[in-house]
């Protein structure tokens, strides 16, 4: 973790600042942090204790796990730094409020089946349609409706980054860039950037956090982006609108969400759905393994149906069994129409609504960008086709 995350970081529950705590020294670090060294210096264990509330999150594998269950979840890593613990103050009470989480915001499936299904994908993956970094580097200027240099020394958030691919890229354009996930994939996605910045590429930061309970203080970031994650939270609007906060007067604001489907397709994805995603996780997973052939076969039928070319894919079976997870796996998939998405954009005030779902997308997404009202330094926006 850069020390630079302290300007950013705010406890998820009452967004109060954060003390840091190393344990050891980290390159010429040590002791509580009460001064601020290079920016560029990090940490790679610790915690972060909220300076209101008796809460206190781990810094662990250079990650901050900004999550209210953070006890529960990473308990070994509390035990085995018990020294450290007993030096702080309020802990007993720290300890027995991370045992309570609100249901309406965390859905512990959620994060262990993302957890699981970044924890297969593997970079070089062919598990879905775009495997061309460079082409889904370009469409996301189309998509936040900005030049690229528009993002040049802007803080830019990544909501729902899973393994971080596209949140590393995006640091190229010259932004300093936060990628946050729900689940374990910011390990993955935080060593991976670690090596392209070692190679000379921009440092990133990431974070484990909930986009219902966000550790960043309102109007932090100069421009917000999340793609495919606001449906598979607990309240799909609710989310919106603490996601929504974290934009600056003026950010460019972009969310994709799945696309109603039709019913001869919804209704029987939603009758399986009722079954898998209650399966554990494990379960869920060797099932999809089973069932590519039969998909394989049901998508090649569909285009047909359609009169469209068959699809022809390189992915190997366990490619395609993500790909399968990621639709049978969630406890909640949501899906919108357009005119849904295009009404909550403008009734939260957003400006310069614009529809901006690939054709490629069409057919299962549905991707809207706006800009938040305010602002006196509004970029150009990018004049391309989608």
């Amino acid at each position: 973790m850069k020390i630079r995350l302290l300007d950013i970081l705010r406890c998820p529950a009452c967004k109060a600042a954060l003390t840091l705590h190393c344990i050891g020294e980290e390159q010429g670090l040590a002791g509580t942090g009460d001064s601020r060294p290079s920016l560029q210096q990090d940490i790679r264990e610790g915690f972060l204790r909220c300076t209101t509330c008796p809460m206190l999150f781990p810094i662990i594998a250079g990650v901050p796990r900004m999550i209210r269950n953070a006890y529960e979840e990473y308990t070994p890593f509390y035990l085995q730094h018990r020294a450290t613990l007993a030096a702080l103050d309020g802990m007993e009470v720290m300890l027995r409020q991370l045992g309570s989480v609100d249901a309406s915001a965390f859905d512990r499936r959620s994060n262990e089946s993302f957890g699981r299904q970044w924890q297969e994908y593997q970079y070089e993956d062919r598990t879905w349609f775009k495997d061309d970094l460079g082409l889904r580097q370009g469409e996301f200027l189309i998509s936040m409706d900005l030049p690229a240099n528009a993002l040049r020394g802007k803080l830019v958030l990544d909501a729902g980054c899973g393994n971080g691919k596209l949140t590393t890229s995006i640091a190229s354009y010259g932004a300093e860039v936060v990628g946050m996930d729900l689940s374990r994939s910011v390990e993955r996605a935080a060593a991976h950037a670690e090596q392209q910045e070692a190679a000379g590429a921009p440092p990133v930061h990431f974070v484990q956090g909930n986009i219902l309970e966000p550790p960043f203080a309102p109007a932090t970031f100069d421009h917000i982006h999340t793609s495919g994650v606001l449906h598979h939270t607990p309240d799909t609007w609710r989310a919106f609108d603490s996601f929504l906060a974290l934009g600056k007067p003026g950010a460019h604001v972009y969310v994709q969400l799945y696309r109603r489907r039709e019913p001869w397709i919804g209704i029987p994805n939603a009758a399986i759905r009722s079954i898998t995603s209650r399966m554990p996780v494990d379960v869920t997973w060797k099932l999809c393994w089973h069932l590519v052939p039969a998909h394989t076969l049901a998508v090649r039928m569909v285009a047909r149906m359609r009169g469209e070319a068959t699809p022809i894919t390189q992915a190997n079976r366990r490619e395609r069994t993500v790909s399968l997870f990621d639709n049978f796996s969630p406890r909640y998939q949501y899906r919108y129409d357009p005119g849904e998405v295009e009404a909550k954009f403008r009734a939260a005030g957003l400006e310069a609504v614009k529809d901006v779902t690939f054709d490629n997308e069409a057919r299962h997404m549905v991707a809207f960008v706006g800009r938040k009202p305010g602002g006196t330094d509004a970029a150009v926006p990018v004049s391309c086709a989608a």
